[in-house]
Order: structure tokens, then C-alpha cells, then sequence
């Protein structure tokens, strides 16, 4: 089981990549989200910054730009 962090990507600009999600700590961009298990709010440390995340634990797979996490 992973655990993810998600945010809304203020600098995607033309890209379409919409969705800043982290797994495990590790950063995904995608378009668009599918999320089928519990979320809950979630406050990290990002070099002394705190960043409001919906946060949720599972497995991801990413098709077509899109993140599946189930």
C-alpha cells in the first residue's frame, strides 16, 4: 500500500497537467483524478512552507493522463 499526497499544480500553465500527486514522496503530474478509497486533509513540509494536501493511501496506475488510485 502507498501513501499519496495530492495538490492542485498552480504552475501548470498551457500543459494541462492539472494535479501534483506524490507517492511515497515522489511526484506524478497528471490531467485528471480517479479516486476510489478514504481521503483526508493532510498538512506537509515543503522547505519550510506548510502545503494543504488531500491525502489517501492505495495503489496508482496512470492511463492516459489520467491517475486511478484504488
Amino acid at each position: 500500500m502507498n501513501k499519496y499526497h495530492i495538490r492542485f499544480n498552480t504552475h501548470h500553465e498551457d500543459t494541462g497537467l492539472t494535479w501534483r500527486v506524490f507517492e511515497n514522496g515522489k511526484e506524478h503530474l497528471v490531467k485528471h483524478l480517479r479516486i476510489s478509497v478514504p481521503v483526508c486533509d493532510e498538512i506537509t513540509d515543503e522547505n519550510g512552507v506548510a502545503k494543504w494536501n488531500i491525502q489517501c493511501e492505495g495503489t496508482m496506475t496512470i492511463k492516459d493522463g489520467t491517475a486511478y488510485i484504488s
